[in-house]
């Protein structure tokens, strides 16, 4: 008897966590559009097989209100940036009209994907 009293204990506390880890807020992904006015290289590393595996910082200039506005994303190792299907490095985005999706957290926008609109 007791040991199914313990093994319903159990089964309630494992609920319970689940069931506060569902109601935790989630991080919204967000998309922004504008044309990256400069990018900053912080570190870059070599992985083979992948392209643009660098980390820095976007500065983005979009129109908010009719006003421009700059915005700096944070770029990480694992932001896809492309164009088109072709991949590219930080750097190439720079002068371009990009749609950046984006989380943001602890301050400040990470980046998940930079795709450059046709140039």
């Amino acid at each position: 008897m007791l040991k199914n009293k313990m093994m319903g204990f159990v089964i309630l506390t494992f609920s319970a966590i689940a069931l506060a880890i569902s109601l935790l807020p989630t991080a919204a992904q967000e998309k922004i559009e504008g044309t990256v006015v400069s990018t900053n290289l912080t570190a870059c590393g070599v992985v083979p097989g992948k392209v643009g595996t660098c980390e820095g910082t976007l500065v983005l200039e979009s129109t908010k209100y009719g006003k421009a506005h700059q915005t700096t994303v944070k770029v990480t190792r694992d932001t896809v940036l492309k164009k088109g299907d072709e991949k590219l490095f930080l750097f190439q985005h720079n002068g371009a009209p990009v749609i950046v999706t984006f989380f943001e957290g602890k301050g400040e926008k990470a980046a998940q994907s930079v795709t450059t609109k046709g140039r």
